[in-house]
């Protein structure tokens, strides 16, 4: 359904767009129209209109989306690009052009997808699109210049087939568009909506946003619930591409899955809807504040899954960012804050990772002290109710050789990480101390040696010794780890592992503040120590206090809270050499932050992402985009 669904959205979509693009008159009262004589062409007889009078929602919508203002809402974005681009001169120039007076891109673009409760085996969507027309006669006279076969249908109502996957209503309507063009894939889908699309007035209830998107889950759920069971099914399916062959972790392995799917369903019963707002805000008289704003919000009718009980929970937990998130280093190009948690929450969970840890450890060789120990430290880490902060960045130029070479860029792909926890009893330490341990289990190493042929003896040591002076209770650990082993981990199938030399080196430095445990990453000491140690400096030339930009993150509350930056997402290891990559790249490096944040809300229970994007990120991005062309 899915496939189904984007093909007939992508024709219907591209047969509006390539009307779209017109300034819009101001709507009128609905023109009398000439109906189409039987040869295709305007006949002299006037056509007599009905009254047009509301129509109700159809059954089982599952869909319905948005666009309150579309000429309005290019302008707003083209402007704040800076390049002075008039699209409307650019449409003009195009093949739209004779549809430039036919368009009300003032009036809302609407679209609803209903699922045909006739079909009882899969879903069956039936979609259609609408778009306001400033005049029925002109819209019907531009499509026969376009020699495009019009007929009629009814008083006020003509249907048009601009390509072989694309069928049209062009209708009177009630609202602020007097006339609307309704498009979906099939006679079908457009006969059964056009009435709701054209005098139903969908966007009266939408909210105030500019692009408004939203998912139902009341009717399928209704429609082809009870098949969600048939999910139970691929347990078994799942369970024999995993199994590693050992009792112990199998059955546990099975009962995670069990769960897991147990959840799923129950999760779907509880959905209520998934929604999308998008706004352009422009204040008065502050165009430094513009800025889009995105809400994703997912809505919960009970709360008994797990997903819906930890949203409801969530909101006694918000927070603005803790002191620890603006002693982070001001050239971060992400940073994220995690408000205090409840950990009975994530404890309710882990007695199945606990047996999957266990029997794991102990199919692999691990030694049975360290099979109770890890998952149990595992476990104490979970305790920890935080807040907690993480930051990313890159590695300074002048700490790169003159010659960047394939080895060298590999290296600084990871850049560093920085993570701190308020963590009194020090857990998040003791379960890396574990982790060393147990990657120098002596008996570990000799079962991989006989399991799969691995060279214990070539398997690189941890190094670990005392941290720098300044960092109370520090400890530095250093793992060589082989080249192309670097290369595997992000994915880079780019690189020759013969040309990339001897082992690069992953350094890890822990130490205390307070009652905070610090950890960083980096291939590089000297960069990981540096900026450790200006968490504790008395004043640091470069934090995230004096960054700009976040002020938001000061007064917003979140569970979940930080911000990325374009420079900072391309430069993720995890996307070299992908079709991703290409396309970010394409767009610059812009180092404005785009903050966003993530809380839960007792009231539904639901969830809400929000996400705000600079006016200046727009302009940053049509400046590169511009200056390659």
């Amino acid at each position: 359904m899915r496939a189904r669904l984007l093909n007939s959205s992508r024709a219907t979509l591209l047969a509006l767009v390539s009307l779209a693009g017109c300034s819009s008159a101001t709507p009128h009262a609905v023109p009398t129209v000439a109906a189409p004589g039987a040869g295709g062409s305007a006949g002299t007889e006037a056509e007599s209109l009905p009254e047009l009078t509301p129509v109700a929602a159809p059954e089982n919508i599952v869909g319905i989306a948005t666009l309150r203002a579309p000429a309005r809402t290019l302008d707003t974005a083209m402007s704040w690009t800076g390049l002075g681009v008039n699209w409307r001169a650019l449409v003009q120039a195009g093949p739209g052009a004779a549809f430039l007076p036919v368009l009300d891109l003032e009036a809302p673009i609407d679209v609803v997808v209903t699922i045909d409760p006739k079909v009882k085996n899969r879903p069956r969507a039936l979609f259609a699109a609408s778009v306001g027309l400033t005049s029925r006669q002109a819209a019907l006279e531009a499509f026969q210049g376009l020699e495009m076969p019009v007929e009629f249908v009814e008083p006020g109502v003509h249907s048009v087939q601009p390509n072989a996957k694309t069928f049209c209503f062009v209708a009177a309507a009630l609202g602020k568009a007097r006339a609307r063009l309704v498009c979906g894939e099939d006679r079908e889908s457009v006969e059964l909506l056009s009435p709701y699309l054209t005098r139903g007035n969908p966007s009266d209830n939408t909210g105030d946003a500019d692009l408004h998107v939203e998912v139902r889950a009341e009717a399928p759920w209704r429609l082809f619930g009870e098949k969600t069971q048939f999910l139970k099914l691929g347990i078994p399916m799942l369970l024999g591409e995993v199994s590693i062959g050992n009792a112990d972790f199998d059955a546990a392995l099975r009962d995670a899955a069990t769960s897991l799917v147990d959840e799923l369903i129950l999760g779907l019963g509880e959905l209520k809807d998934l929604r999308l707002d998008a706004r352009l805000l422009s204040p008065a008289n502050a165009p430094e504040q513009n800025e889009l704003e995105v809400e994703l919000g997912v809505a919960f009718t009970k709360a008994r899954s797990w997903v819906a009980s930890r949203l409801a929970g969530g909101e006694g937990h918000t927070s603005v960012a803790p002191d620890a998130f603006w002693k982070l280093p001001g050239d971060a190009t992400q940073a994220l804050y995690y408000s205090a948690s409840d950990p009975d929450a994530a404890a309710q969970s882990f007695e199945v990772l606990e047996r999957l840890f266990a029997s794991g450890l102990g199919h692999l060789g691990a030694a049975p002290a360290l099979q109770r120990a890890w998952p149990q430290a595992f476990k104490e880490m979970l305790r920890v109710s935080g807040p907690l902060v993480s930051a990313r960045g890159s590695v300074p130029p002048e700490l790169l050789p003159k010659v960047v070479d394939d080895r060298e860029r590999l290296r600084s792909s990871l850049g560093y990480t920085l993570i701190g926890v308020e963590d009194p009893q020090s857990r998040y330490g003791a379960l890396l101390e574990q982790t060393l341990r147990l990657y120098e289990d002596p008996t570990l190493r000799k079962s991989l040696s006989h399991k799969y042929g691995v060279d214990a003896a070539k398997l690189p040591k941890a190094q670990s010794k005392k941290g720098p002076a300044r960092l109370a209770e520090s400890r530095l650990y250093e793992v060589a780890l082989p080249a192309a082993l670097y290369a595997e981990m992000l994915g880079d199938k780019t690189l020759d592992p013969a040309k990339l030399g001897g082992p690069l080196p992953l350094v890890i430095i822990t130490f205390r503040d307070g009652p905070r445990t610090w950890i960083g990453f980096s291939s590089y000491a000297q960069l990981i120590e540096e900026r450790l140690m200006a968490l504790v400096a008395t004043s640091s030339p470069s934090t995230l206090q004096s960054r700009a930009g976040l002020e938001r993150l000061r007064r917003d509350r979140g569970n979940v809270a930080g911000y990325w930056t374009l420079a900072g997402i391309s430069d993720d290891a995890s996307l070299r050499h992908s079709d991703l990559e290409k396309l970010l790249g394409s767009l610059g490096r812009s180092q404005v932050p785009v903050v966003g944040r993530a809380y839960g809300k007792a009231a539904g229970p639901s969830g809400v992402i929000q996400i705000h994007v600079p006016a200046q990120l727009f302009r940053d991005i049509a400046t590169s985009v511009a200056g390659r062309q």
